[in-house]
This record gives structure tokens, sequence and C-alpha cells, in this order.
């Protein structure tokens, strides 16, 4: 009876099991709405979305910690220590954010001029060309394209990061207008047709860049072509006229979705 006693007043009762989950579920849902693109709070927060996020999440930890795994019912000292610990790592991952990233979530100028593309990525890049080069071998030759006006339609798969298409073929000097959908409900996309082999440099540089800019640097010379930023459901298309012969790329520039989401563009 003794250790009965001592457990059930080692732990929360059931009432407070259920309210702990509802606040718990409730900040869930306010971190979601603060960074889903339809409702639009993030733009409005502005610099204070990241410290924002931060405090939540937080808090939900030292809830979780303090009452489903019963700190709070323990000696004070070792709630001293765990809070002590989590100042510390709050604190730490806080100075490098400033020191990397401002709060606004655009990189600092420092950070972004010694960008350096990760170069695990190069490997899935490979793949994705040797995977591309046996299907063509497998199936069948594409067939030669006329010159002249010629219309493409590339989609994001969902919320892959992926296209839907993984190479597109057209021949040197014609008018292509490339239409590009974008049904993601929670990314923003674009269509980037570059250089080959400089799909993630482009994107780097693109990153100072910002939204405004399609996520694009003004002026690169390494890009033919982008459609503008699409964001959740919406659909945009560029023209342009096939530059000489070669193989070149197309690609997302949005911060990230570079090192999957691209493709080839041969142009004969």
């Amino acid at each position: 009876m003794a250790h009965e006693t001592e457990h059930k007043s080692n732990h929360p009762s059931l009432k407070q099991y259920l309210v702990i989950a509802v606040i718990l579920f409730a900040i869930t849902i306010v971190e979601f709405g603060i960074i889903w693109e339809p409702i639009g709070v993030e733009d409005d927060l502005g610099p204070t979305v990241t410290p924002i996020l931060i405090g939540l999440s937080a808090i939900k930890f030292a809830i979780v910690i303090m009452y489903y795994m019963h700190l709070k019912f323990d000696d004070r000292f070792f709630g001293t220590v765990f809070i002590a610990g989590v100042v510390l790592a709050f604190a730490v991952g806080g100075a490098l954010m400033t020191l990397f990233l401002s709060f606004d979530g655009e990189p600092r100028s420092y950070a972004a001029a010694h960008a350096v593309p990760y170069e695990g990525h190069h490997a899935a890049e490979e793949k994705h060309l040797t995977d591309g080069a046996e299907a063509t071998e497998t199936e069948h030759a594409p067939e030669p394209v006329a010159a002249g006006p010629i219309s493409f339609t590339v989609a994001a798969e969902g919320e892959t990061l992926t296209f839907d298409t993984e190479s597109l073929s057209a021949a040197s000097g014609s008018e292509i207008t490339i239409t590009f959908d974008n049904p993601s409900v929670n990314n923003s996309h674009n269509l980037v047709i570059v250089q080959d082999g400089t799909k993630d440099a482009v994107a780097a540089d693109g990153t100072p860049a910002g939204p405004a800019n399609n996520w694009v640097a003004p002026g690169d010379s390494r890009v033919i072509a982008n459609t503008a930023l699409l964001g959740p459901g919406e659909s945009g298309d560029v023209t342009f006229t096939a530059p000489v012969p070669g193989t070149y790329q197309f690609v997302c520039t949005f911060p990230g979705h570079n090192f999957t989401m691209f493709g080839d563009f041969t142009v004969e």
C-alpha cells in the first residue's frame, strides 16, 4: 500500500493528463497556423516568427518532460538541472541562428556569400542522371522535335518536392512555352531553366534575392528562363527561345528544393 500511495503521488491525475493533452494540441495548432501559407500569419509577424516558434516548442517540451515524464513530482534538484540545460541549449541555438541566419529567415550576407552546396547531394543527382539514361535506353529513343512553337506542361508531384517530368527535349531556336502547375497545398515552387551542372549554384545565389525576385538572382547569366514563384495551387508559364544545342537543366530554386526537384532539358 505504501508503494502504491507513493506511485500515485508521483504521477499526474487523469484529469491533469487530459488537460495537458488539450494544451499541447492547442499549441501545435497555433504553430501550424503560423507557418501555413494560406493563412498568411507568417508574413504579418515578420522577424518575430522564429522567436515565437522557438518559445512555443520550448513550452511543449517542458510540459512533456515535467508532467508526462514526472519531473515536476521529483526532487526540485532534478528540475533545476533540466531547466538549466534547456536554457543553455536554446541560448546556443539562438546564438547560432543569429550568427548564420537573421530571424526573418533570410541568410545574412556573409553566409550567403560563402554558402557551399552539400556534397552528399551529388550522389543523388548522379543516380538521377543514371536512372534517366537507363530509362531512355529501355524505352525508346525520343522522336525528333521540329522547330517552331512547342508547348510543355510540367507539374510538381504533390508534397514530394519533385517534378512529374524528368526530361524535356526541343530543337535549338524553337519558341518554347512551359506551363508549370503547382498542385501543392503547402509549398511554393518555380521552374528555372539553367546551364547544365549549375542548378545548385544558381539556387544558392538566388537565396539572397528572396521571393520578391522569385528566388533567382537578377541578371544571372546561367539562367536561360524562369517562371514566377507560384504559391500553392497556382499555375504559370514562361516562353523563351531554345538556346544552342546542348544539355541544360530545369530546377526549382526555392531554398532547399533544388536538391530533389530538377530534371534534364536537352536542346538538339
